[in-house]
């Protein structure tokens, strides 16, 4: 990968973009093959970017000479012709969304952008050589392609952005680009038109019937043949552009959808050996269109850990979670649009200890793109105890949230023994530095004391004197567990800046008549 050189041109084309309002500058970041393979079969990163097409931003077709047009063509966007002035055939073809400029101004500026990108896109190196090779039939992931000559494209070339709605294929021809009649470009994986440039050493010719995607960038002529249609750009430096019954709309690039996040937590999250937790993946998408998964997601247990059995999803497709393996792996399915499904699989572990449970960032690939941030949870086993002592577990849910959001802290007490374990000493969870309690938020199933008093709250209603709740921690002054049950601490936290949180209660935090717990609890947040 040649991503020094390429961002060494970058930083030159930005100062380009300084001098023209209309110049863009696009840096596309690395993405993988996510599913595409290249002619020669090779899985490849590479690092684009896109040319600043400038005032030629607007322009469906703009020609050197002159432009010609027969039949009932329709180019949504402004045609043009710099330094020519010939433009034929218009009716009866037509110009909507834009305007006729023939050797004005705004002709001359936009064949001097243009010329800028064309230097651009000659200038990018090559990360593939596909000299004497035909385009049909293979699919492309984000790359710069090369041709010494001409390109050929029989059939049909796919362009695979694997869900990075910024993904960016640049070809490049020595000579020529031709098309063989019923051709066609498609994009796959959240691709985008306005991405796909075409630099012609010399002349385009798009054949009869070809649907074809992208900016065509030519030194000499573009010539689209009869019932050829283009969703990008027509731009000839020097030569015309003939038109024969076509459509050319120029492609503007859209509002990339949101990224779907991932989450995940263990229910109870402290088991004892040989105990089982239920491990819960949520996939949540805020988009406006369903994010289609296109490639599999892979939960890898922790060593030592594995499934139970008892696998479900809801988002559809194929999950394998087998009992005793150590993945739990869904192929296919779709996350609803502004919404969220889940995985879900019992899980088991042996032996004592304190388990990580991670997904990184860009484990779920989608149609919407790919996750940014990891999803976290840890389970803790512990060994054997005393009968009747009481345990601790707690949970974040969702255990990822945006920088400014809310989460529910959820601590559990246990007590196995079948009397009443009343606490004896304060239970104060005291949160790491940047988490901060939501005043108002905390409750507890537990039951109170027999001295507990309510303080009546300035909102209205009663704050429970018996719980502790300040910015910084949640607690319990007192209160018992019921016999061989268990009743939980709720509060809602928050957090203004992102980072992960690790949140625990230590060996003996609970004090209870029934004994102390014996196991640490521990739960992660994740603010992205």
């Amino acid at each position: 990968m040649k991503s020094s050189k390429v961002q060494t041109q970058i930083k030159g084309w930005a100062a380009i973009a300084a001098l023209s309002a209309l110049s863009t500058v696009m840096l596309v970041g690395c993405i993988g093959d996510n599913g595409g393979v290249t002619a020669a079969g090779e899985s490849k990163k590479t690092l684009v970017a896109s040319a600043p097409l400038g005032t030629g931003q607007s322009f469906a077709v703009l020609a050197g000479s002159a432009v010609t047009n027969t039949g009932s063509s329709v180019i949504t966007g402004n045609l043009g012709v710099s330094p020519g002035s010939a433009v034929t055939g218009f009716p009866p073809g037509i110009v909507t969304g834009g305007t006729i400029h023939a050797a004005d101004a705004e002709a001359l500026q936009a064949q001097n952008d243009t010329t800028t990108t064309y230097n651009n896109l000659a200038g990018q190196p090559c990360d593939f050589d596909l000299t004497g090779q035909d385009l049909g039939g293979m699919t492309l992931v984000s790359g710069v392609y090369c041709f010494s000559s001409s390109a050929q494209l029989t059939g049909t070339v796919t362009l695979n952005a694997g869900g990075d709605p910024n993904a960016a294929w640049i070809f490049k021809t020595g000579s020529t680009l031709i098309t063989a009649s019923n051709s066609s470009v498609v994009l796959k994986n959240g691709g985008q038109q306005c991405n796909v440039f075409w630099q012609v050493g010399s002349s385009a010719t798009l054949g009869t019937a070809t649907s074809f995607i992208g900016n065509i960038v030519a030194l000499t002529s573009i010539t689209l043949n009869t019932g050829a249609n283009l969703s990008g750009r027509a731009l000839a430096r020097n030569g015309a552009v003939t038109l024969d019954t076509n459509n050319v709309s120029v492609a503007i690039c859209g509002v990339p959808p949101a990224a779907p996040t991932l989450a995940k937590a263990f229910n109870p999250a402290t088991i004892d050996e040989g105990g089982v937790s239920t491990l819960t993946i949520t996939l949540s998408n805020s988009g406006s269109t369903a994010a289609t998964m296109n490639a599999p997601l892979v939960d890898t247990l922790p060593s030592g850990v594995v499934v139970k059995g008892n696998a479900s999803t809801t988002c559809g497709g194929t999950l394998i979670a087998v009992a005793g393996s150590s993945t739990v792996d869904l192929t296919g399915g779709a996350i609803p649009a502004k919404g969220a499904c889940t995985l879900t699989a019992d899980v088991t572990a042996a032996a004592a200890g304190t388990y990580f449970n991670s997904l990184a960032a860009d484990a779920l690939q989608t149609s919407n793109g790919n996750n940014v941030a990891p999803a976290v949870a840890t389970l803790t086993v512990n060994a054997p105890v005393g009968l009747g002592l009481p345990t601790l577990g707690k949970t974040f849910s969702p255990a990822s949230i945006a920088a400014g959001g809310v989460s529910t802290i959820t601590i559990t007490l246990s007590n196995p023994n079948n009397t009443v374990a009343t606490l004896n000493a304060p239970l104060i969870d005291t949160l790491p530095t940047g988490l901060l309690v939501v005043i108002g938020s905390v409750s507890s199933t537990c039951t109170a004391p027999l001295n507990g008093k309510l303080l009546m709250k300035s909102t209205g209603g009663f704050f429970p004197l018996w719980f502790n709740e300040t910015v910084g921690s949640i607690g319990l002054t007192g209160g018992s567990i019921p016999a061989n049950s268990s009743c939980t601490l709720t509060g809602d936290v928050t957090a203004p800046a992102g980072g992960t949180y690790f949140n625990s209660l230590p060996i003996g935090a609970l004090q209870t008549t029934n004994g102390n717990n014996a196991a640490s609890a521990v739960a992660t947040l994740t603010v992205n």
